[in-house]
């Protein structure tokens, strides 16, 4: 009885356990250069993350994607296929076919905007040792155009992941997100050293590449120099005593990795929690061109708001640190990068060895599903059984009571409504320096509309159905 009843819970049962009992990589720290188990540092997982396992290890699992468009992508098309082929097998009609499928991309897409969006529980690191100093260079605001994450909001979220030192690096041409972020951590945050930052953009005719610039207290108008990387350079390191990074080369890679060794930077990024970073080819040529140059290398978040989660930090070894007052914090990390002390930088991966490459891609649902299912350890997997018996009995009252979820849409119709209207409020606050804001709270009032109608025309019909019955 129990068997046939409740079949498609126990398969599902069955396979965790199956996925679990294989010998996968498992999630460790991870030495970001040499691909090694790293030791003196221990991740720190709140409870709170086991029991929403399903929840934050879905996100963490496309945010540890190589490629999060590619990786949605190919979700999207397998789950339409899957669905195509389930329901020309029971021979649906056309129309109502193209109904269930809107549904299903609806669906996917409230997905995709939790993922993005949800404040879910962080990991953080802790080093053994008080002097290994934890560190993230390159990240964002609202004062960014592109941002959706208040300064308070950054430095509650580099805390949150046991950020000592951090770099607020907005674009184009603005310090005031360093600046504002500074004057709040003075007053409610004593304990977060932000060093000022800003991401520039520099051009060979019509080919540019992005460059992060630490460690400066006025905006650099890098259109005042031709935007000339040397002359940019030159610029920060004998005004400002700063120190330039290259971040994410593999996006555009207008020009080679020698070129730019060779105009005065002072390192790179070979990885970033937005993607996790290049392929494994391309990281490693940006690997040998900073051994060859003694150049720094660093993995960083580019935290622009998007998505709850970081699992990689750089560990610079600073001695003294406790005696430091905070100015000294930050100009140590800055010297430290401008003098090219590369023996002191570690990157620090929360990550598993698996491929990744645009071939995965094809298949991802079955190669990432596989990968992190087989990694969970046994809370993680008591979280998703308990979770799963929830959902199953949820449908069930859904099945035999619809009403339940059209009550549940019209909830997060609400809910996505409400955040909408707290976009366009920081929009209002920050039109001058934003414009994704504005986009973003549109399309979230947009979604919660659609799906409020979706929630409301079912019940609407039901009731004249009744009323013209009587």
């Amino acid at each position: 009885m129990l068997s046939t009843k409740h079949g498609k819970l126990i398969f599902f049962i069955i396979f965790l356990f199956i996925l679990f009992l294989l010998p996968t990589p498992r999630l460790k720290l991870l030495d970001g250069v040499t691909g090694l188990p790293v030791e003196g540092y221990k991740i720190k997982i709140p409870p709170v993350a086991y029991i929403l396992e399903p929840f934050v290890g879905t996100s963490q699992y496309f945010w540890r994607s190589t490629n999060f468009r590619f990786q949605t992508l190919s979700w999207l098309a397998w789950i339409v296929i899957f669905y195509l082929l389930f329901n020309l097998k029971r021979r649906v009609n056309l129309l109502k076919e193209l109904r269930g499928l809107f549904k299903v991309i609806i669906s996917f897409t409230l997905i995709c905007l939790f993922i993005t969006l949800a404040p879910l529980p962080k990991y953080s690191l802790q080093p053994e040792s008080s002097e290994e100093i934890l560190v993230d260079l390159h990240s964002h605001t609202t004062y960014s155009h592109e941002g959706i994450a208040t300064p308070e909001e950054n430095i509650r979220w580099h805390l949150a992941h046991g950020f000592d030192v951090w770099a607020i690096t907005d674009h184009p041409r603005t310090l005031e997100g360093a600046r504002r972020a500074k004057e709040i951590a003075k007053e409610k945050y004593p304990q977060a050293v932000i060093i000022t930052g800003q991401e520039v953009k520099c051009y060979t005719g019509k080919q540019g590449e992005n460059f992060l610039l630490l460690g400066i207290d006025e905006v650099v108008d890098e259109r005042k120099y031709g935007r000339e990387i040397a002359k940019v350079t030159h610029l920060v390191h004998e005004k400002y005593k700063g120190a330039v990074i290259v971040p994410h080369w593999w996006r555009k890679k207008f020009h080679t990795l020698e070129k730019l060794a060779n105009s005065g930077v002072d390192g790179f990024e070979i990885y970033t929690a937005r993607v996790l970073g290049p392929e494994e080819s391309i990281r490693e040529a940006i690997k040998n061109v900073c051994q060859k140059n003694n150049l720094i290398m660093i993995g960083s978040s580019n935290w622009h708001g998007w998505g709850s989660a970081s699992h990689i930090w750089t560990s610079v070894h600073i001695e003294n640190w406790s005696n430091l007052n905070n100015k000294e914090r930050e100009e140590a990390i800055v010297t430290a990068l401008r003098n090219r002390k590369t023996n002191l930088f570690k990157v620090i991966l929360y990550d598993r060895i698996e491929p990744q490459n645009r071939l995965r891609y094809l298949f991802e649902p079955f190669v990432g599903m596989f990968y992190y299912f087989s990694s969970l350890n046994s809370p993680q997997l008591l979280s998703w059984i308990i979770w799963s018996i929830i959902f199953y009995f949820l449908l069930y009252l859904i099945r035999i009571r619809p009403i339940f979820l059209n009550l549940a849409v019209i909830g997060i119709a609400l809910l996505l409504f409400s955040k909408g209207v707290i976009f366009l409020n920081l929009w209002v606050r920050y039109l001058e320096y934003n414009e994704t804001l504005f986009v973003l709270g549109n399309i979230l009032l947009f979604s919660g509309a659609l799906l409020l109608i979706m929630a409301i025309l079912p019940l609407v019909h039901k009731k004249l159905q009744v009323t013209s019955n009587k």
